[in-house]
C-alpha cells in the first residue's frame, strides 16, 4: 500500500506542473474520483440474490445463521432474506450522496449513510484555498470493506487507476508540448 501511494504521489506532483486548477480544488477532485472508484470496486463483488441461493442450495441449506435481535439464531428462510437485502452493503459505504463538489475547495465531512440512517463511512476535505497542505480523508466504518480489501487489494487497485490515469494525462501533455516546440523550431529553421 505505501509504495502505492508513493507512486500516487509522485504522479500527482507531475500532474500539478501541468494542471492550471489550485491544488485544493485538485486533490477534492481525486478524492472523488477515488470515492466513486471503490465504490464501483465494492459494488461489483457482492454477490447476486441468484448467486446467495445457488449456494445456499448447493451447501443443502446448512448455511451459518447469525443471531436475531431476540439472541435466537434466524431461520434459514430469514438469513438468505438478510443476505440478499444486504448484498450491496459494503459499497454504500463508499456512496456519499451529499458530498457535491467546490470550484474553490472546501473544508467539510460528509458522511455515508444506510437504509436505516446508520452512518457507515465518511469523508472529511479539508482542500478550501489557503489549507496549505489539503487533504482528502475517505473512510468506511464496516468491518467487512476492511476484510475485503485485505484479501482482494481494492484500495491498491483504485490507487493504480487513479496513478495511470494521471500518468497518461501528463504523458499527452509533455507530448503536445514537445509538438509545439517542434513545430516552433521547424517554422524558425524554413525562415532562415
Amino acid at each position: 500500500m505505501r509504495q502505492g501511494l508513493t507512486e500516487f504521489n509522485r504522479a500527482l506532483q507531475k500532474y500539478l506542473e501541468y494542471n492550471k486548477r489550485d491544488l485544493g480544488p485538485l486533490i477534492e477532485n481525486r478524492g472523488r474520483r477515488i470515492q466513486w472508484a471503490l465504490y464501483r470496486q465494492f459494488r461489483d463483488i457482492a454477490p447476486t440474490p441468484g448467486k446467495i441461493m445457488q449456494d445456499a442450495k448447493a451447501r443443502g441449506y446448512r448455511i451459518k445463521r447469525r443471531k436475531g435481535k431476540s439472541g435466537k439464531r434466524l431461520t434459514v428462510k430469514q438469513e438468505l432474506a438478510v443476505r440478499r437485502r444486504s448484498v450491496k452493503w459494503l459499497s454504500v459505504s463508499f456512496l456519499i450522496r451529499n458530498w457535491k463538489a467546490k470550484r474553490e475547495g472546501q473544508s467539510a465531512a460528509f458522511h455515508a449513510v444506510s437504509r436505516k440512517k446508520w452512518k457507515v463511512g465518511q469523508a472529511i476535505l479539508r482542500t478550501a484555498k489557503g489549507k496549505s497542505n489539503p487533504s482528502v480523508r475517505i473512510e468506511s466504518y464496516l468491518e467487512g470493506a476492511a476484510i475485503q480489501n485485505t484479501q482482494r487489494g481494492i484500495v491498491n487497485k483504485v490507487i493504480g487507476q487513479e496513478t495511470a490515469d494521471m500518468e497518461t494525462y501528463v504523458a499527452r501533455k509533455q507530448q503536445e508540448a514537445f509538438k509545439q516546440r517542434f513545430a516552433k523550431s521547424l517554422t524558425q529553421i524554413v525562415r532562415i
